[in-house]
């Protein structure tokens, strides 16, 4: 786990607040990715958000969902915030991805959506938080996201939790296609397999983020979310580095070659 906070309209690793507070001592603070990583009583006393005590171990992060779907909305990735997260991914800034895992797990795709407008992310679920202390100190339960999120939904970089911008967010199926856009949400691919509706493979279509609509069976796009060539296939969108010189992914000859 990263055990990050949240703190005004900037996300800082506990880590980066140790090295203020403690000596070099070379075991105060470990890499960061583990419930349990040591941190001196010294420090533990100095790691507050708002009055409230960020805990290293136990229950370090929410697991309720609120009844009315609605949470914060915070950053964190990218520039000079990189890093590991829990699920084993990358906080880049770039990739449509949120904190949330003791609430959603980890690989689970939520809606993100701003309330205001309608419009919406797909994400993925990469990391654990964020610290129990931030929800505390904002008095609600927050959702903690890429910089592409809060770009997309409210054409800002980055937000804390005394921002106080508020979202949506509901759990949608595995297999939704990664996006964002306006009106109605895309729902989960067909699986190709037959249906009452006798659907088939070539009939499946993927809803493309980066195009903001609906793209045909065996579509080969640039995704301008991480740069990576997806073909759209019976079971959604599969990204392959062979699209680029070749053509042709999973799904066969490319029925349309679409670069950013």
């Amino acid at each position: 786990m990263r055990a990050y906070l949240t703190l005004g309209s900037a996300v800082v690793t506990m880590a980066a607040l140790l090295t203020g507070c403690v000596g070099a001592a070379d075991d105060v603070y470990g890499d960061g990715d583990g419930e349990g990583a040591p941190v001196s009583a010294q420090a533990v006393g100095e790691l507050t958000v708002g009055g409230y005590y960020c805990p290293t171990r136990g229950e370090i992060a929410g697991r309720d969902l609120p009844s009315d779907n609605n949470y914060y909305v915070t950053t964190f990735g990218g520039p000079g915030d990189a890093q590991r997260t829990a699920c084993g991914g990358y906080a880049n800034g770039r990739s449509l991805y949120i904190a949330g895992s003791w609430r959603f797990g980890c690989g689970a795709r939520v809606r993100v959506t701003n309330p205001r407008t309608g419009r919406w992310c797909v994400a993925e679920v990469n990391d654990v938080g964020p610290n129990i202390c931030v929800e505390r100190a904002a008095r609600k339960p927050i959702i903690d996201a890429s910089p592409v999120v809060t770009r997309e939904l409210f054409g800002v970089s980055s937000a804390g939790w005394s921002d106080r911008i508020l979202v949506n967010a509901v759990a949608v199926n595995r297999a939704t296609p990664l996006g964002c856009g306006s009106g109605t949400p895309p729902s989960a691919p067909s699986t190709g397999s037959t249906g009452s509706t006798g659907s088939s493979s070539s009939s499946a279509t993927c809803f493309s983020g980066t195009l903001n609509r609906t793209m045909p069976y065996a579509t080969c796009l640039q995704s301008r979310f991480d740069n990576l060539w997806y073909q759209c296939t019976s079971i959604g969108w599969i990204q392959s580095s062979a699209i680029a010189s070749q053509r042709r992914g999973s799904a066969g000859a490319c029925s349309q070659y679409l670069p950013r």
